[in-house]
């Protein structure tokens, strides 16, 4: 039985952007590079992974 998810991952078209619209939303930036960044969504629980693609 699926208890929870802890963490997803998207692909993006544009890293900013997307990362602004989730920072809006509540969500925290965990961590970042050039073509990758994770949001905390619920602090040790859960996380958003946004993946950069062309």
């Amino acid at each position: 039985m699926i208890e929870g998810i802890f963490e997803v991952h998207l692909p993006v078209k544009n890293l900013d952007v997307s990362l602004e619209f989730y920072k809006k939303l509540g969500l925290e930036l965990a961590w970042r590079d050039e073509d990758t960044a994770f949001l905390g969504i619920e602090k040790g629980k859960s996380c958003l992974g946004l993946w950069f693609f062309q």
